[in-house]
């Protein structure tokens, strides 16, 4: 049965990766030839279609495979409609028939998204069906074993199928209006546009020149959300997210902090509390002189942390948690009580932040606070890179960075908070 978590952990397809090595472009052909053994066509395709079959193949393959390497979940994504490949170095047509061929072949596992089946979940799972899921895509034992037979292990596939940097990094989205997330929009190639994309090509190019173990670098993305809202100035959102669909930012912290750049281990920086200490520089109030900022009242920090998150999505504060809530916090939070309602930690929230009473009445919702904080972390960002020659990764409020770049990637983080807020923030170091 199929686990929850890996159908939403997915990995999704950038089809930035093709096959870069003998053995990965002989493991293409021997593909090529198994489906189309079995494809029915009634005329050969001609050259040049030939030619994009072919690389559409080596494309989707690459992305199944570096999708399987994955340890926690080895699913792949991407939407079948004509639209989701408007943008796509691969065609809809080649990678509808690509798929269809595949799975007659027993090479990959497919999941049906929205407005298909319902999956079967594990046991115990509640959810029946999950609307606005893309198709999921994995490879079979077969193909994995095929993978082998051509020299790739699970191991090294992504030395076969190197991931190449992004073109388009600057993705604007719509209100995702209950959705997971809104729907891309095409949005005028300002002067503004340019200066964002400009630096965001920079910062890849850049990370680019260093080495890594424990993971791979397949360039960044810069998000913008709310798109459609009025008056949209790029200043919503804005976080940089993974071009190539996985990446360092999703594993867990066990596993980052086996990074290593040119071979020195890494530290993480971020800041405590950063959405609400944000929020103190905006209302022009001072930090609270506490450890941690979410320390307050009786109420334990995972459940207040919740409500503001909640409120800051919402725009308003919640009237009781919601189920799915309800589940985190009592997964994460063994101390919570059933008193502990939403309405309690309001009360106690606003006894300590009492200028968040106005929060209702502003347009200070969480999309202005990430641009805000990702303005931030890539203010930091090149700083160390343009005066210190320094890599930072970012992984949305903090920083990842040598042990050797620590002190001063704390310095220049601060730095730049304040900058943007007025405010010295309390930071903290990880790993």
């Amino acid at each position: 049965m199929l686990e929850f978590k890996e159908i939403l952990e997915a990995r999704y397809m950038t089809f930035s990766s093709p096959p870069t090595t003998n053995d990965a472009l002989q493991l293409t052909s021997s593909v090529l030839d198994l489906i189309q053994s079995i494809e029915k066509r009634k005329r050969k395709r001609k050259a040049n279609d030939e030619k994009a079959f072919r690389e559409a193949v080596g494309l989707i393959l690459g992305d199944l495979l570096l999708g399987f390497e994955q340890e926690e979940n080895r699913w792949s994504y991407h939407g079948l409609s004509a639209a989701a490949f408007s943008e796509a170095p691969v065609g809809y047509d080649n990678f509808k028939i690509t798929k269809s061929l595949m799975e007659k072949q027993s090479l990959i596992e497919v999941v049906l998204g929205r407005n298909h089946r319902p999956f079967t979940w594990e046991e115990g799972q509640e959810e029946t069906f999950a609307p606005g899921r893309a198709t999921r895509f994995r490879p079979t034992d077969a193909l994995i074993q095929l993978a082998e037979d051509n020299g790739i292990t699970k191991d090294t596939i992504h030395e076969h199928f190197i991931t190449h940097l992004p073109r388009k990094v600057i993705e604007v989205r719509k209100a995702s209006k209950g959705k997971l997330k809104g729907k891309k929009m095409k949005v005028p190639e300002t002067r503004q546009y340019k200066e964002l994309e400009w630096q965001v090509l920079l910062i890849n190019q850049f990370l680019s020149s260093f080495t890594y173990e424990a993971m791979s670098f397949g360039g960044l993305r810069r998000i913008f959300n709310e798109g459609d809202a009025p008056n949209f100035n790029f200043d919503r959102g804005g976080r940089l997210n993974h071009a190539d669909g996985g990446g360092y930012i999703r594993m867990n912290k066990d596993k980052r902090k086996l990074i290593k750049i040119d071979g020195e281990d890494v530290v993480e920086v971020d800041i405590n509390a950063t959405y609400i200490s944000i929020m103190h520089g905006i209302k022009q109030q001072p930090l609270p002189t506490r450890e941690d900022i979410y320390a307050i009242g009786n109420i334990p920090r995972e459940v207040v942390k919740m409500w503001f998150a909640i409120s800051f999505g919402l725009g308003r504060f919640p009237r009781q948690w919601l189920p799915k809530s309800l589940r985190e916090i009592k997964e994460k939070c063994p101390e919570y009580k059933p008193w502990m309602t939403a309405r309690k930690v309001e009360k106690v929230v606003l006894e300590y932040f009492p200028f968040m009473a106005d929060l209702p009445l502003e347009d200070i919702g969480w999309s202005k606070l990430m641009y805000l904080e990702s303005e931030i972390v890539i203010g930091t960002i090149l700083e160390l890179m343009s005066v210190h020659n320094a890599p930072a990764l970012p992984v949305y409020d903090c920083v990842i960075v040598r042990k050797s770049d620590q002190e001063l990637a704390m310095r220049i983080l601060s730095e730049q908070f304040y900058k943007q807020t007025g405010l010295v923030p309390k930071l903290k170091k990880g790993f």
